[in-house]
């Protein structure tokens, strides 16, 4: 669906994932950024299951989000949106195509593999410690947050579906 045709409704939902990672992550802080960090807004990385689209949302979260870092910069405010995003759709795609919407956590442990491995790298190049040391305590707590997220998320779906909202994408 090209980006010109793209309904209100997929707009509103973008902007609301974007805004909710934003806020969640800026909330807690002092534990969202550096080499030990746990972002309770990643848990909405699962609805990207869902729909392609939302991996726009969390790439516009995460530019917003990171802009309250200590280290903003290119490396958080175009690096990490970029590999949110890539991550995503990469999830999104073994979602739908390989696994046939089945098992939501495998997707969502090489969602927090991607990212563990983004920010690994990034906190490297910022010198704050070793690189597999950095991005394994971010692989962690992604897991946690990630696979922890998707009966939250499944939930969701299911009160948002009983009342006629829908999210899954129909590409």
């Amino acid at each position: 669906m090209p980006v010109k045709e793209l309904p209100t409704r997929k707009i509103v939902m973008i902007a609301t994932i974007a805004a909710l990672y934003a806020v969640l992550t800026v909330a807690i802080s002092p534990i969202s950024y550096g080499p030990i960090q746990l972002r309770i807004s990643e848990v909405l990385k699962v609805f990207v299951l869902f729909d392609p689209w939302m991996v726009v949302g969390i790439g516009i979260g995460t530019f917003f989000a990171n802009l309250f870092s200590p280290f903003a910069g290119p490396w958080e405010l175009i690096w990490m949106p970029i590999t949110d995003m890539a991550g995503g759709l990469l999830v999104w795609g073994i979602y739908h195509f390989v696994l046939r919407k089945r098992w939501p956590v495998l997707p969502m442990s090489l969602y927090a593999l991607t990212t563990g491995l983004s920010v690994g790298l990034m906190l490297t190049v910022f010198e704050l410690g070793e690189f597999w040391f950095l991005a394994l305590g971010v692989v962690i707590s992604e897991l946690i947050v990630l696979i922890g997220g998707v009966p939250l998320v499944l939930w969701i779906k299911q009160q948002l579906l009983a009342r006629g909202i829908e999210l899954e994408s129909s590409r």
